[in-house]
């Protein structure tokens, strides 16, 4: 062909080609996300089969008023109204066939007018004023005015006070969703967001019932869309579509709503009592959250046995090492951050530990990275106490003889301490300064700090320890209790707190690194500070390993498993009896605060306090 017609050809063929091309284009991202819900098939965990309750064509399995409310548009599934036949009451569009446990993945849209509108399940189709499809069981709403409600029993039964659903769902778009409906636990995924997590406290109300599409009673005219709609069957008790778990931290949570008894959660505040009246420590405070949600919290005793301040929810105490996990939480924000690595040496910050010798006077084998000092196999040895500024204790370990090689072992020690002279260095800010701003406004822990003020130290738990005799407590004395304004900054063990705030930040380390939107850890830094780092060397307990400022339990070693963490259940206690709990299993919390020393024998005060919290779990 010659050479000017064959231009013109080709520009004629590219022309011509063009829209087809771009059509395609569109068709294809249409149909990728017409086709969200079939993408999650292949995510579905092993075992589940999936089934669609939807064909894509018509209203096949399903009943209702489809003559007036329901019908299928361009593989869609509408439900609509005109303003002259707003329902009165809310109508569906039901399932012929009936489920219980189910995962139901579907995509919703609210095209028209400001009514929410849900999925109902666990229930009935009742006859009222539009006839026989209504519903009589459970209802998930979404996205605005969200909530669960118990249709026509007891209305309204959770509502999102957070305003989390609200925040993530699109309003007259389309929104993805999961909802997860196991026993009489409903869970339901937004967008990626686990908005809500709520057990009924009367399961016997959630029933076998059909699947249903509501069209909400209104006055106006209203549509609604959905697609998709993936339905498996006694599905496994795990999420598929969310990315984020945080459904916020309520703290006036309901327990039987978060699968817990409230009665069984009553014997620590008795067993509190009774150990207090038994001068096991002066008081305490207990809290114990699950899914997201603050369900008891107990206070037992005296704060200051000479004053007769008793015992508050709010009491501040010295949490000693519970600093470490914050510690920890510090560096792994610089290496989210691509500002330090773990396996960096600590003398790539910190220059003066490229000398640091082994007892002895013998070169290490490797130098300390910053991972030893958050795992304590750095072999370095010292009582944990600043001596001056956080600087110069830095300097101080770099020029004291290592136990053992770094990486050989593990000993618990000060290199935590070493690890927050790293983030100063890095972050060029003082520690307290990039905790407050990093970690502790993000997380709203605004009662917790190195330098308590005058108010929180009028709510400061006096340290006690036993008298010579053992029958009476006296005041103890230590170091961490020196609240004077020049005491520098102590990674290993200077924060004060109080159970109220170091619950928002293991529930941001169970949520996968965010509170409340606010993202503080990314899901991989989190991910790696709560699994075992420490390999195969022995931590010095039996079943337990080491994380990143975290211990782990590899192996439960108790005797009744329903009485125990569950392997990969994580935590960090404190000098004066004080311990934080995490199981991710359970997705539970425990609290522990005391202040005591010198104690032996006796009754093993946390463990007790872990059985009864357990023993309250019940789904």
């Amino acid at each position: 062909m010659h050479t000017r017609y064959s231009h013109r050809f080709t520009g004629k063929l590219l022309r011509g080609l063009v829209p087809a091309l771009l059509s395609l284009v569109v068709f294809a991202r249409l149909g990728s996300a017409a086709d969200w819900s079939e993408e999650q098939i292949s995510k579905l965990p092993s075992g589940e089969t999936a089934v669609r309750l939807f064909n894509g064509k018509d209203l096949t399995g399903w009943e209702g008023l489809t003559d007036k409310y329901f019908s299928v548009v361009d593989g869609v599934i509408v439900g609509k109204n005109a303003q002259e036949n707003a329902p009165k009451s809310s109508t569906y569009l039901l399932t012929k066939q009936k489920f219980r446990n189910l995962r139901l993945i579907f995509e919703s849209k609210l095209v028209t007018s400001e009514m929410h509108s849900g999925i109902a399940l666990w229930g009935k189709a009742i006859t009222k004023d539009e006839g026989p499809f209504t519903y009589q069981g459970h209802l998930v709403m979404y996205p605005s005015g969200y909530g669960y409600y118990d249709l026509f029993r007891r209305n309204s039964v959770f509502q999102d006070t957070l305003g989390v659903a609200r925040r993530v769902g699109k309003q007259h778009d389309w929104n993805r969703m999961e909802i997860l409906a196991i026993g009489n636990r409903i869970r339901h995924v937004v967008n990626g967001q686990l908005v809500a997590d709520w057990s009924d406290p009367q399961p016997e109300l959630c029933e076998t019932g059909p699947i249903g599409l509501q069209l909400h009673s209104n006055t106006v005219p209203q549509e609604m869309q959905w697609r998709g709609l993936i339905l498996t069957e006694n599905p496994q008790d795990q999420l598929v579509t969310a990315t984020d778990r945080d459904a916020g931290l309520i703290a006036d949570g309901k327990p039987a709503e978060s699968g817990m008894d409230a009665e069984s959660l009553k014997k620590i505040d008795a067993r509190l009592a009774q150990l207090a009246e038994e001068k096991h420590f002066a008081g305490a405070v207990t809290l114990v959250a699950r899914r997201g949600r603050v369900v008891h919290v107990a206070a037992a005793g005296k704060a200051d046995i000479t004053t007769g301040r008793a015992m508050a929810k709010d009491t501040v105490f010295a949490i000693a090492s519970m600093t470490k996990p914050i510690t920890a939480a510090a560096v792994l924000i610089l290496m989210d951050e691509g500002k330090l690595k773990l396996d960096d040496p600590v003398s790539k910050y910190l220059p003066s530990f490229k000398e640091a010798k082994v007892t002895g006077g013998k070169t290490p084998a490797r130098e300390i990275t910053i991972r030893d000092c958050l795992m304590h196999t750095n072999g370095l040895v010292s009582d944990q106490r600043n001596v001056g500024t956080l600087a110069e204790t830095a300097e101080m370990l770099a020029k004291t003889p290592l136990a053992f090689d770094p990486g050989s072992k593990w000993q618990y020690g000060p290199g935590l301490s070493v690890a927050g002279r790293v983030v100063e260095v890095v972050s060029g800010k003082s520690f307290d300064q990039f905790l407050n701003e990093r970690i502790f406004q993000p997380l709203e822990m605004k009662e917790t700090t190195f330098h308590p003020n005058a108010d929180l130290q009028k709510r400061l738990a006096q340290l006690y320890q036993p008298t010579a005799d053992k029958k009476d407590l006296q005041p103890g004395n230590h170091w961490l209790f020196d609240v004077s304004p020049e005491i520098s900054p102590n990674p290993s063990g200077g924060l004060y707190s109080t159970a109220g705030d170091l619950v928002r930040f293991y529930q941001m380390v169970l949520n996968g690194g965010d509170l409340n939107g606010k993202r503080v850890l990314s899901a991989d830094a989190v991910k790696q500070m709560t699994s075992v780092q420490s390999g195969e060397l022995s931590v010095g307990t039996p079943g337990v390993a080491w994380g990143l400022g975290f211990s782990i339990i590899q192996t439960p070693q108790g005797k009744d498993p329903a009485k125990t963490f569950a392997a990969g259940a994580y935590g960090h206690g404190g000098a004066f009896g004080t311990q934080g709990w995490i199981d991710p299993q359970r997705e539970m919390i425990v609290v522990f605060m005391i202040a005591r020393q010198n104690f032996s024998g006796g009754p093993d005060l946390r463990g007790e306090m872990v059985r009864l919290a357990l023993e309250a779990n019940r789904n």
